[in-house]
């Protein structure tokens, strides 16, 4: 993609400064997601697993900006989505980047209005790392966390019930 030049004057780097962090941790609560993904795993106990993963949205014009994004939080990556087409997606996955880069940065620049589901986030993700969702307990405890969050568990492929139900059995 090729900016004219009006565009390109305005592209520009993301200085890693305090007033950034904090413009980005503003951005994220407009644009943002923290979320606990469902996902099916037939190798794993109870078929499924919970995948933590923090998301930034942009449309494909501001690119730049999620890499700059991406800069301040030295890891994840960057795709296009399959619907819009237009959007990208920035993504922190996994429990160890989650706990090491997330958590700390939204903890020294603390967010408004995805406050709620950042604490949600952050509780489960302290479970993960303590190895607590290995246990029935845990899991379901971690199940009501991610059904919690994000519009109270709104397009989930899965009734909670049934995965409650294949916990229970075992």
């Amino acid at each position: 993609m090729f900016l004219d030049n009006q565009q390109e004057r305005f592209v520009t780097n993301i200085p890693n400064t305090e007033s950034s962090k904090w413009f980005i941790s503003g951005f994220v609560d407009g644009e943002g997601s923290f979320c606990l993904n469902i996902k099916n795993r037939i190798n794993v106990k109870y078929g499924f697993r919970i995948e933590p993963a923090f998301y930034v949205y942009q449309h494909e014009k501001n690119k730049w900006f999620l890499e700059e994004i991406m800069k301040v939080f030295g890891c994840g990556s960057i795709h296009r989505k399959t619907s819009p087409y237009s959007v990208y997606t920035y993504q922190i996955s996994g429990i160890n980047p989650c706990y090491e880069r997330v958590i700390p940065f939204f903890e020294t620049y603390p967010l408004k209005t995805k406050l709620k589901a950042f604490s949600i986030f952050r509780d489960a993700i302290v479970m993960m790392k303590n190895k607590q969702h290995l246990s029935p307990k845990g899991m379901l405890k971690l199940l009501d966390y991610s059904y919690e969050m994000n519009q109270m568990g709104k397009g989930k492929k899965w009734e909670k019930k049934e995965l409650v139900a294949r916990i229970l059995r075992g």
